[in-house]
């Protein structure tokens, strides 16, 4: 036992001197002396920073989300050859009132605009959301599948091979049926191949691309022996231009929306299990080669009837699921979905008032302010995927 005069010098009466191994002692530094008893942190009695539950901050992604969408849809409301402010556009908006020019303009010409927008970029984000999805490739969508190529080779196929009377101004329901047409035949081809023993979805991807430069192709071919005001109405068409359509329009493709939309939603645990790879979703009981089948035949008729009303726009099935999953990287179906799709939408609503308003009088094709956008996301997935491989 330590002496009274030894534990008074170590501090710790009653107890006997700790043993210091010959590792501690190495690594402590030479002069500098430290207890061999634990000594108690002095900033363990800090108060720990505050950490935002994962629910709160998805919470306040989809007020932000829902937020921009407001504010960007009364902006385009508001914007046109006639200005006005937010007032005049809630009084346009509200039924029973005296018509003037300018809530004509409102509720007839920019109202359907903004429905399509919405309509339009939530089908493509969805459709890219969920062709990721089953064909297990984060470059995959509509674009590269090859079905907007189909829409625009049946657009040119009825406006040069199939003028109405003597000139080639057709109407726009046959261009738009021969354009719905084309993506459901260049759809049928992809799924087709996807039935085929031993098909992998990159080799599906391949196909897609294969098929889509088959349809350029083609389509090259018409341009050449049109005249040129065939060519312009083509190249126009290709284009994309969200003021084509009306109610009518609008109508069909927000309805065929929100029935593609409630399906994915009620479809998510399947697309959750697909994610973790097609034996662990046959494991769980899911038939993975007909859910890849239902989906690809949906994504096909939605972007058929979004591309053959308002042209081929591009990129936006790249741009909203990833910017969704930028800032939720393990984000599932159930939340990514729906998000995806209003992103899509928001981000359309705002391509389409900087389409009007970056120019004006001149209104920019929309298909170009998404072609500038999505081009740099495609490049960045690119290079993120050949690093995960590096």
């Amino acid at each position: 036992m330590p002496s009274r005069t030894e534990q008074k010098a170590l501090g710790r009466p009653g107890a006997g001197p700790r043993r210091v191994s010959q590792a501690a002692q190495q690594a402590q530094p030479a002069g500098e002396w430290r207890a061999p008893w634990p000594v108690r942190d002095p900033d363990a009695t800090k108060r720990p920073e505050p950490v935002v539950p994962r629910e709160k901050k998805r919470l306040a992604f989809i007020l932000s989300l829902i937020g921009a969408t407001i504010v960007l849809s009364v902006w385009s409301l508001a914007t046109g050859s006639i200005d006005c402010g937010p007032l005049e556009v809630i009084k346009a908006l509200i039924p029973g009132r005296p018509e003037t020019d300018l809530s004509y303009l409102i509720v007839h010409l920019r109202l359907p605009r903004l429905i399509s927008a919405l309509a339009v970029g939530g089908i493509l984000a969805l459709n890219g959301a969920v062709l990721q999805n089953v064909l297990a490739n984060p470059l995959a969508s509509s674009f590269t599948l090859g079905i907007t190529q189909g829409a625009a080779f049946g657009a040119c196929l009825a406006m040069i091979v199939l003028p109405v009377g003597a000139t080639a101004h057709v109407s726009l329901s046959l261009v738009a049926l021969c354009a719905f047409c084309g993506s459901i035949l260049t759809s049928l081809a992809v799924m087709s191949l996807s039935l085929l023993r031993g098909m992998t979805p990159q080799g599906l991807i391949l196909a897609g691309v294969a098929i889509s430069a088959l349809l350029g192709a083609g389509t090259m071919s018409l341009q050449y022996f049109a005249s040129d005001v065939q060519v312009v109405s083509t190249m126009f068409w290709t284009f994309g231009d969200l003021g084509r359509g009306g109610w009518q329009e609008s109508a069909i493709t927000m309805s065929l929306f929100l029935v593609w939309l409630a399906l994915a939603i009620f479809l998510a645990w399947d697309f959750e299990a697909l994610k973790w790879g097609e034996t662990q979703a046959q494991a769980l009981g899911i038939n993975t080669r007909r859910l890849r089948f239902f989906s690809l035949l949906l994504t096909a008729l939605t972007t058929a009837a979004a591309t053959a009303f308002f042209g081929v726009i591009g990129f936006v099935g790249l741009i909203g699921p990833h910017m969704v999953r930028l800032a939720f990287p393990r984000a599932g179906y159930m939340f990514l979905l729906p998000c995806a799709a209003l992103f899509g939408g928001t981000f359309i609503i705002a391509a389409d008032l900087l389409a009007r308003t970056m120019l004006y009088p001149l209104v920019l094709p929309i298909g170009i302010i998404c072609a500038f956008a999505g081009v740099p996301m495609f490049l960045f997935l690119l290079f993120k995927s050949a690093m995960s491989y590096a």
